[in-house]
């Protein structure tokens, strides 16, 4: 069972790229042997052991990171360095079309339908990679996502996302929530999942992820009951203090109701929808300042109350 205590028992061991031919970015994070040396993660700096051997104690157990729309791999590099010291494996691909340097199918139906299924593919190269794959324990995978990322793994736990209740919710909230339904789907849409599922769902399930942890997940407006019938693995849901992106009554909110009971759901007190990204650095703060706002509390002491809740929940669920 990994160590949960303050003092770390791996180093945070970090391969970028580890496919022959991409089919997407993804980086990878472990419990390594080896000394942790700078790196910097889009302008930020951290610690990490390039390159560096598994550690022995193994196998280890996996979580696999869906980021938010338009962001990338190493968005969440400050918690899987954390787990990773604590005997877990972090694998994070970067989406295509939905990330900061293409951002041509963000929001749309299009990347709803892909990144989940970007996600399993990432999984299926991890677990075919002979270097890889026996440091896995395939019987304890965690799908971690944030904001598009967080309705992905909600996806991935069996979540039926209704592209039909986006589209009748932008009918009458269209100038009032622009965020979601900015691409919200066409018709065409609904006639092609229809002919597909028999309904305009979006189905995604993948039974090798035994449990989800959902932060500031997007896209309750295409949640209903019926959606997440069947839906029964461990889930910790993660909101914001103060969303200011997305609105409260049409996603954390929704998903409350929908999951009283499946769900552990945890407010993090000072948090602000883009507070689980990095640290800002003086560039992003004058030319992005919207994705460096907090809401009364310090970012570092943020990450820290998510760090403390991921690796409880990780634990608990996957103890053993």
């Amino acid at each position: 069972m990994p160590d949960t205590q303050d003092k770390p028992a791996y180093r945070a061991g970090l391969r970028d790229r580890i496919f022959d031919k991409d089919p997407f970015p993804l980086a990878l994070w472990y419990p390594a042997v080896g000394e942790e040396t700078p790196v910097r993660h889009m302008g930020v700096a951290s610690k990490a052991a390039r390159n560096a051997e598994f550690a022995p104690g193994g196998p280890f157990p996996l979580v696999i990171i869906s980021h938010g729309s338009e962001g990338h791999r190493f968005v969440h590099f400050w918690l899987a360095e954390h787990l990773a010291r604590r005997g877990y494996i972090v694998a994070a691909p970067q989406h295509e079309g939905d990330n900061y340097i293409d951002a041509g199918d963000a929001r749309s139906l299009t990347i709803i339908e892909r990144r989940p299924f970007e996600v399993s593919q990432a999984l299926d190269l991890i677990l075919a990679r002979e270097d890889i794959a026996p440091h896995i324990d395939q019987s304890r995978i965690t799908a971690l996502g944030h904001s598009a990322g967080g309705a992905t793994v909600l996806k991935l736990a069996g979540w039926q996302f209704d592209a039909g209740e986006w589209q009748r919710y932008c009918e009458i909230n269209h100038e009032s929530d622009r965020v979601i339904c900015e691409f919200v789907p066409r018709d065409h849409d609904l006639n092609r999942l229809a002919g597909s599922h028999g309904a305009p769902i979006v189905p995604a399930r993948d039974d090798r992820i035994s449990a989800i942890i959902a932060i500031a997940p997007a896209f309750g407006v295409a949640a209903t009951p019926a959606g997440f019938e069947g839906v029964d693995i461990p889930m910790l849901v993660i909101e914001a203090d103060t969303d200011e992106v997305l609105l409260h009554d049409v996603n954390a909110a929704r998903f409350r109701e929908l999951l009283h009971g499946r769900a552990r759901f945890v407010r993090v007190k000072g948090a602000g929808h883009y507070s689980f990204l990095p640290p800002c650095t003086e560039y992003i703060a004058q030319n992005f300042p919207h994705l460096c706002r907090d809401f009364g509390r310090e970012r570092h002491h943020i990450h820290d109350s998510v760090k403390q809740l991921v690796a409880h929940f990780l634990d608990r669920v996957h103890a053993g």
